[in-house]
């Protein structure tokens, strides 16, 4: 009897392309700190640092709108017909290209105002602006249902990235000969890019579809903005006021495991097309029902991993980054307490009915609690009190889209198993502060 081999679909390609990507993202902070013991301990933190604050300053004037285009980009096609379709793909690059333009100019004059580290700022400028418009090849195979393509082409790129940042720093080559590796890998996916467009897309610019579009994404940009600025208002609130040393302890900390947003993101994605599909149909009932399925199958072993982690931390942190950064852990604990938040969905559910225009006030309301709580903690627990109040906040938000979609007649049990669900948070939360009371032994 001959086994059965699993095949790639639009479930498990999207998890697996997921999971390269963070996975680099990952591997590369691994393999900086390692990086890091080559060389003396103040400039090995000092590379870190540098190497963090350029993604720092780029990801915050990119993570918003890359997140609302690309997350708007999978009902919007499912809801156009063939012709528009092809067009869809060639506008959503040109909004990418734009947005990628804008953002590489910022760069540049931050480089300029900051005043040190000119040239990095100024290549890395280059990188963003030719590299974020490349999202959209993802996409494309993913839409086109090129599966196995989406996979290869995850693979190489991602190990790429990994190889042409790290093999000239453990050389002990300058960051700067490793940027403009980037650089050059960045070049080499543009043009990728742009031979696919050719072949999947009609290249005409379509100001209508292109203003519709907008009109779609502008509210999930704004409830990204403001959800996902707080992150990063916490670092730049880190790096002026605390240490070189605690700054890159704290953006090691504050990440959460890559398989956690991989399998949560990706089953938000693909469920806000379905969702869309089905409710064109008139079968929301259906899909929602699918949805929940899913949702409780991912529950049951994220949420027991999750608890796991809350104790080996502190060696994972020993092993796979360094000494000076061990201290990381109690910051990735709190963030492991997002998981809470993570598993409902309802954001899904409102992206799916394309209803997004009240992300705008959810956002605000997210954003001010955040503030307020990280102010306030931060005199309370200190570094720590940071990472608390974004947990606390962003559960706050998802209770708040809940409550819309069951204003808008979908129940919060329609698309969420509840007992299961509050059994593991209350677990979760007993097994966290647990962890927080039992003196960690520490690796020799």
């Amino acid at each position: 009897m001959s086994e059965v081999k699993p095949k790639l679909n639009k479930f498990n390609s999207l998890q697996i392309f997921q999971f390269l990507r963070y996975g680099a993202f990952f591997l590369i902070s691994i393999l900086l700190a390692k990086i890091a013991i080559l060389y003396q301990h103040e400039y090995g933190l000092h590379m870190i640092s540098q190497y963090e604050n350029l993604m720092l300053v780029s990801s915050s004037l990119t993570f918003f709108w890359v997140s609302a285009i690309c997350n708007t980009l999978i009902p919007y096609y499912n809801n156009s017909d063939p012709i528009q379709k092809k067009k869809v793909f060639f506008n959503t690059f040109t909004l990418l290209l734009l947005f990628s333009i804008l953002a590489a100019v910022t760069i540049v004059i931050i480089g300029i105002i900051n005043g040190k580290d000119q040239n990095l700022y100024n290549m890395f400028a280059l990188v963003v602006l030719l590299n974020t418009p490349t999202y959209i090849t993802d996409y494309i195979f993913y839409l086109r249902e090129r599966y196995r393509s989406l996979i290869i082409w995850g693979a190489i790129t991602f190990l790429a990235q990994a190889v042409m940042l790290c093999l000239p720093l453990f050389f002990k080559q300058s960051l700067n000969l490793a940027i403009n590796l980037l650089l050059v890998l960045s070049l080499f996916k543009f043009n990728y890019t742009i031979i696919l467009l050719m072949k999947y897309s009609t290249i005409s610019v379509q100001t209508r579809m292109s203003s519709d579009f907008m009109k779609k994404a502008l509210p999930v940009m704004f409830s990204i903005f403001l959800a996902g600025s707080m992150d990063y208002i916490n670092s730049y609130i880190v790096r002026y006021n605390f240490s070189e040393e605690q700054f890159a302890m704290f953006r090691y900390g504050a990440r959460e495991l890559p398989i956690f947003l991989i399998f949560a993101n990706s089953l938000s994605n693909i469920f806000s097309g379905e969702i869309s599909r089905y409710n064109q149909q008139g079968k929301l009932d259906e899909v929602l029902a699918k949805f929940k399925k899913s949702g409780v199958k991912l529950m049951r072993w994220m949420f027991p991993l999750s608890m796991v982690l809350m104790f080996v931390s502190p060696y994972m942190f020993k092993y796979l980054y360094n000494d000076q950064l061990i201290e990381g852990y109690k910051i990735f604990n709190i963030y492991l307490l997002l998981i809470i938040s993570r598993m409902i969905f309802p954001q899904t559910v409102i992206m799916g009915l394309m209803k997004n225009r009240i992300f705008y006030l959810i956002s605000i309301n997210y954003l001010v609690i955040n503030g307020l709580l990280a102010f306030w903690f931060i005199y309370l627990f200190g570094i720590t009190g940071i990472a608390y109040s974004t947990a606390i906040a962003y559960l706050i938000e998802k209770i708040m889209l809940a409550i819309y979609c069951k204003m808008e007649g979908v129940n919060f049990r329609k698309y969420t198993v509840v007992s299961e669900y509050l059994i593991y948070s209350a677990l979760t939360i007993v097994v966290f502060y647990i962890s927080t009371m039992v003196e960690m032994p520490m690796p020799n």
